[in-house]
């Protein structure tokens, strides 16, 4: 079982590694290169997921933050009422 274990627990360590290694290895390419470019592509690539996973995960957050607040119904009201003195008197 701990053999198993150890053997899991490498292999994850070993594969972000390579993540790391292909990182630095865009900087050692010649930037005129086809390879460069590829590279460079597939690391903004990469970057570019992680960062909308982000900026989801906070639209997200924002969206429950306002759903809990009651301005959302005041807002509804206001957006709903003919005229705004209508929303004034209630």
């Amino acid at each position: 079982m701990k053999i198993i274990k150890i053997l899991i627990l490498s292999i994850a360590l070993f594969s972000t590694n390579q993540s790391i290694v292909i990182a630095q290895d865009c900087s050692k390419l010649d930037k005129l290169s086809k390879e460069y470019a590829e590279c460079n592509a597939k690391l903004l690539k990469k970057n570019a997921e992680v960062l909308k996973d982000k900026a989801s995960d906070k639209i997200e957050q924002g969206k429950k933050k306002f759903n809990k607040l009651n301005i959302k119904d005041k807002l509804l009201k206001f957006k709903n009422s003919k005229s705004h003195k209508d929303f004034v008197e209630n």
